[in-house]
């Protein structure tokens, strides 16, 4: 069971009901909402073949704006890496499938072409002009400044993986502010991990610790940090891996410390229960300075 004492509760109800009771309605930082760096780097790296489909952005006309855009593609071929950004579209391979309701099949395009000819060039534009790229030619200003607001859009799609990331760095941050100096915090680290004993495979195995605490230049805890905004069956599932992770620290002499946070547990009460039944440290983030502070009593 969660050793409650050592965090300064009297009891297990009274620990329970205060971790409920201080748990992050959010993780949102600064950084949750956009990785303006990534935004940045993303639309840098095409920077070349920008310039040249922005040369096409003061012709007026239909016809000639097409003309120029199958030229353009025969002498720079590089610029078609750009045509599926312009639509938001993330490709594999360089290549989309699209179904041609006028010949009742797929159709490929192929972005990654170096050679082109004029016909091949031709189908290029007559993509573009379905999927109305000719149309934002026709009025855009910038090709650069709108590809900054099609990568901000993209990267929301990444706030998902960098909820958990920022949880991370959040618990990485209060660590290092709260804990003794006698003792050394390693991310990720490569020297030491029960995942190479309880992993199933090769990649299970490979798996590191969130953070292990050294002290004395010997592990003593592993710490594992996550946050869930919503229900779902990977929190439990998670949970009950934990439990696992939990018996197979007692074997190597290390304690196990799980720091989890976020509203789901509010609707989750009895996973959470039954993990905090079986390991010894279960926090959440504002619980960390009382762990810290207790370490002195653990080792």
């Amino acid at each position: 069971m969660v050793r409650y004492e050592y965090l300064g509760f009297d009891s297990f109800n009274d620990y329970f009901n205060t971790f409920l009771n201080t748990l992050l309605k959010t993780n949102k930082t600064y950084e949750y909402f956009v990785d303006w760096e990534k935004v940045k780097k993303n639309v840098r790296k095409f920077k070349h073949q920008i310039f040249l489909l922005n040369s096409l952005r003061d012709v007026k006309d239909r016809d000639e704006i097409k003309r120029e855009f199958v030229d353009l593609l025969v002498r720079y071929p590089e610029v078609l890496k750009v045509i599926p950004l312009l639509i938001a579209e993330r490709v594999k391979n360089g290549k989309i499938d699209i179904l041609d309701p006028d010949v009742m099949d797929f159709v490929q395009y192929d972005f990654k072409k170096k050679r082109i000819s004029k016909e091949e060039a031709e189908k290029y534009v007559y993509f573009s002009e379905k999927v109305g790229i000719v149309d934002l030619l026709m009025e855009i200003k910038d090709l650069y400044d709108y590809l900054l607001g099609v990568e901000v859009g993209l990267d929301t799609n990444s706030r998902k993986n960098r909820s958990g990331d920022i949880f991370e760095d959040l618990v990485q941050i209060a660590l290092e502010k709260y804990l003794p100096e006698r003792f050394k915090i390693v991310p990720q680290d490569p020297n030491f991990s029960l995942y190479q004993t309880i992993g199933r495979t090769a990649r299970e195995q490979a798996k590191r610790h969130d953070f292990v605490l050294y002290f004395k230049d010997s592990p003593k805890f592993i710490l594992e940090a996550n946050f869930y905004n919503v229900t779902g069956s990977k929190p439990i599932s998670i949970a009950e891996s934990y439990i696992t992770l939990q018996h197979e620290a007692r074997k190597y002499n290390v304690d196990f410390v799980w720091i989890t946070d976020g509203p789901g547990w509010l609707s989750m009460k009895e996973p959470l229960m039954r993990a905090m039944k079986e390991i010894d440290y279960v926090l959440n983030y504002k619980m960390i300075p009382r762990f810290c502070s207790s370490l002195d009593k653990l080792v």
